[in-house]
């Protein structure tokens, strides 16, 4: 029987290393849940997908690189 590689999953660490470069979305994200909080209602989806796009954007270059 061979030894197969364990199969490691980058995709983790890199959305959180590339979250540095998303301030402003993440402050965005973090005032938006702070009024909900407050408000007891709502939401912040459209937030939160802008800072998911921030992160994809920085994530994506850096991903392909991983691969083999």
């Amino acid at each position: 029987m061979s030894e197969e590689a364990e199969v490691v999953d980058h995709l983790p660490a890199l959305k959180a290393s590339c979250k540095s470069h998303c301030p402003a979305q993440i402050k965005e994200y973090n005032a938006c849940k702070q009024r909900i909080a407050k408000l007891g209602e709502g939401d912040c989806e459209a937030w939160y997908f802008d800072l998911l796009h921030c992160v994809d954007h920085c994530v994506a270059p850096l991903a392909f690189k991983k691969l083999k």
